[in-house]
């Protein structure tokens, strides 16, 4: 299983981080399961589901938003603050291809079954 080539080209918004960063977290979408096309009113739904799993788990989150460098496409999701194991369960309890793991400042993309995993570098730096 590879990436499709547009996820190595992301870039993130971030909205109300913490200062600093959590030094280990996952973002997560619910939009798009598989990158299959929803509409609007379906990721929304999705992404409304998942932001209540988080709040019933008492996992810190923020708003995390994967884009592409001219901003064409834009996937709302949640930076978690959890372990990897949690992350994954969640990412595959809605049908996300991958998730975005960042430790120590360092960006990994990795398959919701958990593997293959790829690292990126510097997280920090893709940052709008």
């Amino acid at each position: 299983m590879s990436f499709p080539s547009n996820y190595y080209e992301t870039r993130f918004s971030l909205e109300i981080a913490p200062a600093p960063l959590p030094s280990r977290f996952a973002i997560i979408t619910a939009h798009n399961p598989m990158d299959r096309r929803w509409s609007p009113r379906m990721n929304a739904t999705a992404d409304h589901r998942l932001r209540r799993l988080l709040e019933r788990k008492l996992l810190p989150h923020f708003r995390a938003t994967g884009h592409a460098p001219d901003h064409s496409h834009a996937e709302p999701g949640w930076a978690v603050v959890t372990d990897l194991d949690t992350a994954l369960a969640i990412a595959r309890r809605f049908k996300q291809r991958a998730l975005w793991w960042i430790e120590n400042n360092q960006l990994h993309l990795i398959a919701s079954p958990g593997t293959p995993r790829e690292a990126l570098g510097s997280f920090s730096e893709r940052i709008d």
